[in-house]
């Protein structure tokens, strides 16, 4: 499958979301953050589509996708100049889902179960640590802008 060639913009936003979901900093994201990651661009894969798509792009069969391999895989899927204000949207619609009486903010316990639902391995003291950092005025809610801290890196 050839990839598109990505725009800058585009880079900038999936080195962004790669970092986001790569929670131990270890420099590879498994199969089941690719499929988060892709759902979060509208692209919604099987099981078995993901496992076609690992074994595709996983070139050192690590059982995980490095930024390279990830960067090749999501070229095929990003719109052409898919832009920050059309990740904003998305990652607004993401964060509307939790945030069901429309409060402007999740609990930190929302948020963070929505970490673990994204990467069950990350042990619960970095889940704190994460939480800590992102709820620095300590109110116990993440309210869209510490959201999309987390998710996009910035």
């Amino acid at each position: 499958m050839e990839g598109k060639e990505l725009s800058k913009d585009q880079l900038k936003i999936l080195k962004d979301a790669f970092t986001a979901f790569d929670i131990e900093k270890k420099g590879s994201i498994s199969v089941e953050v690719i499929g988060t990651i892709l759902e979060l661009l509208d692209y919604s894969m099987s099981e078995e589509e993901l496992k076609e798509v690992m074994e595709e792009y996983d070139v050192d069969e690590s059982g995980e996708i490095d930024f390279e391999e990830f960067i090749e895989l999501a070229s095929n899927y990003v719109e052409p100049e898919e832009d920050y204000d059309v990740l904003r949207a998305e990652l607004r619609e993401v964060f509307m889902m939790y945030d069901k009486d429309g409060k402007g903010f999740i609990p930190v316990d929302t948020f963070k179960q929505i970490l673990r639902e994204l990467d069950g391995a990350v042990p619960e003291n970095e889940l704190d640590d994460i939480i800590d950092e992102i709820d620095a005025d300590g109110s116990k809610t993440v309210d869209f802008e510490e959201f999309m801290e987390v998710m996009t890196g910035e």
